[in-house]
């Protein structure tokens, strides 16, 4: 069919619109050598768009497109077993820097078993391209009752990705795809929603259909210029400066940038979780997690000047951990999270690489000589690392995350869950690089560590990577075991086994004077557990024999199971 004769109906739905959208242009195109199906077209647009790997499950509305990547080699899937811990996969090889984690699920259930994960990774920042099916093009919004239908499938998502793109016609894949993966890396990164009506997977496409080809932005003006000179300049002129980072500084890989500001002010670095390890935690001017009580608290309300950077200073993270900020400069992608939780003196909105870069070029040049101030900082870090051993005594958890520490090498990840020890590792767990500590604090969702790490682990074969993970949420996914057989993915899984949801029974005691109410957990034998999928594993129930067991872990390829016996009982957030 001639593409004059094509009806190209196109819905685009994104945040803040509800409008719909009917063009047929706009993009450069090329022609496409011969008649092909809309299946086709969309696997060669995702592998001309970087992706390598998707994560999925195949189901009788997505099938077609499962029978064009069979055809095409150069993309690796992933079959899961479960469409959430596909999509946590998909985050996690998206932390990676690789391009963008693809997940592909089915209409209806499937699709909505996505929408825990992408919340996670919608509030991590990182760039997901969630693949789904809907049923037929012309039973839409029908209401008949068609196998799966559930009306406004895309609404689900309206909220938890950056935006929706709806194909309704054959044409639609040669623009919406593109643009969607553009969507998720550019930007602030976020997942994207792609959805694609059954019958249209073996619709042909003519001939003569336009092909998007890959086109730069256009430059924009750097209109931020003349307030970042003064930025730049109330940095300089402030006594006691501090630098706060989060996990969009991390996606944006402004770490040099952050690095050369912090040294030419002799300004420490705090950050949110997520960030750790933005500047390696051994270094003198990386003072940790911003929420931390005692010394770092008592810092950051002495400070005179804070700048922030790729952080949405979100209340979870900040405010309700108790942080309080002085004067704020704010830089930012966009102004959604400005004045949200802190109000500032200064807003900075653009391309935060960019503006990093002529930040840290200016600060350098301007800086007097801050002699002084590297005095001060020293004496601070130097409490800083008092204050840790200090509480090292009394707690033992930091014993089980220094042993943690002396087996990850400098460029190794560890995959943390919402565990009790997760939590200590948020605090004290030293990250040494950027994405050396990989958190779920997108959505504080538990289950996450174990797929996420798989993910992780496929976008970075090379790097040694340990996940950390509860009793309880290691039976979120861990039929997922399955697809490490399958697909030879082999990493040490950490699983805190203490027989409870341990956090909430400790927060029962705290809060109401008494536990144990339904919290207890019935498991199964864990080596047991994972000899039924032929994996081997070990059992410790002290530090030393954790780090014993991890040492020997790491030395492998093949995947191992590490149970830890150990209960923790110390609330990281409450006094440290």
């Amino acid at each position: 069919m001639h593409l004059s004769a094509v009806c190209a109906k196109r819905i685009e739905k994104g945040e803040g619109e509800d409008e719909a959208e009917y063009p047929m242009g706009g993009v450069d195109a090329i022609q496409l050598p011969s008649m092909t199906r809309l299946s086709e077209h969309f696997v060669r647009a995702l592998k001309e768009g970087g992706v390598t790997h998707i994560f999925g499950i195949p189901s009788i509305h997505n099938i077609g497109l499962y029978d064009a990547l069979r055809d095409e080699p150069s993309i690796r899937h992933v079959l899961c077993r479960h469409e959430s811990s596909a999509t946590h996969m998909a985050d996690g090889y998206a932390r990676a820097g690789k391009g963008v984690g693809v997940v592909i699920t089915s209409t209806g259930p499937g699709a909505t078993y996505m929408a825990a994960p992408l919340m996670e990774a919608f509030g991590s920042s990182s760039p997901v391209l969630a693949v789904t099916s809907n049923i037929a093009v012309k039973e839409i919004g029908r209401g008949t009752g068609t196998l799966h239908e559930v009306a406004d499938q895309d609404l689900f998502f309206k909220n938890i990705t950056k935006r929706q793109y709806c194909l309704r016609s054959a044409t639609d894949v040669t623009t919406m795809l593109p643009k969607a993966i553009q969507t998720a890396l550019s930007g602030r990164p976020g997942p994207v929603y792609c959805e694609v009506p059954t019958d249209l997977w073996d619709q042909e496409v003519s001939i003569h259909e336009e092909v998007a080809s890959h086109q730069q932005p256009s430059k924009q003006p750097e209109e931020w210029v003349p307030k970042l000179l003064e930025g730049a300049r109330l940095l300089c002129e402030a006594e006691r400066p501090v630098i706060i980072a989060g996990a969009t500084a991390v996606r944006a890989g402004i770490q040099g940038e952050v690095k050369a500001i912090c040294e030419a002010l002799q300004a420490p670095l705090v950050t949110g979780a997520e960030a750790k390890g933005l500047i390696p935690e051994d270094h003198e001017l990386a003072f940790g997690n911003a929420a931390r009580r005692g010394v770092i608290r008592e810092f950051l309300q002495s400070s005179t000047l804070a700048l922030a950077i790729g952080t949405r200073l979100r209340r979870s993270d900040f405010h309700r951990r108790g942080v309080s900020l002085p004067r704020l400069v704010h830089i930012d992608w966009d102004d959604v999270w400005i004045h949200k939780n802190y109000r500032g003196e200064m807003a900075i909105l653009g391309d935060i690489r960019a503006i990093a870069r002529r930040l840290a070029e200016m600060v350098v040049t301007m800086a007097p000589d801050r002699t002084r101030q590297r005095q001060q900082v020293s004496v601070l870090k130097e409490r800083i690392q008092e204050e840790r051993a200090s509480i090292a005594e009394r707690c033992g958890e930091i014993a089980y995350l220094d042993a943690l520490r002396r087996v990850i090498p400098r460029d190794g990840t560890l995959v943390i869950d919402n565990t009790l020890l997760g939590y200590w590792a948020e605090y004290f767990y030293p990250s040494l690089m950027p994405g050396g500590l990989v958190t779920a604090k997108g959505s504080s969702i538990i289950g996450f560590s174990l797929p996420a790490a798989m993910g992780l682990k496929i976008a970075c074969p090379e790097r040694t990577v340990v996940a950390l993970i509860g009793d309880g949420g290691f039976l979120y996914g861990a039929q997922e075991l399955a697809t490490c057989r399958r697909h030879g993915i082999g990493f040490p899984v950490i699983v805190v086994n203490d027989g409870a949801y341990g956090m909430i029974d400790l927060l029962q005691r705290q809060l109401y004077g008494r536990g144990d109410f339904e919290t207890n957990l019935i498991n199964p034998d864990l080596q047991a557990f994972a000899a039924s999928f032929g994996i081997a594993s070990d059992r410790v129930d002290t530090a030393q024999g954790l780090e014993q067991a991890l040492r020997h872990a790491v030395s492998r390829t093949e995947m191992r199971i590490i149970e830890l016996a150990a209960s923790f009982t110390q609330n990281p957030f409450a006094a440290y």
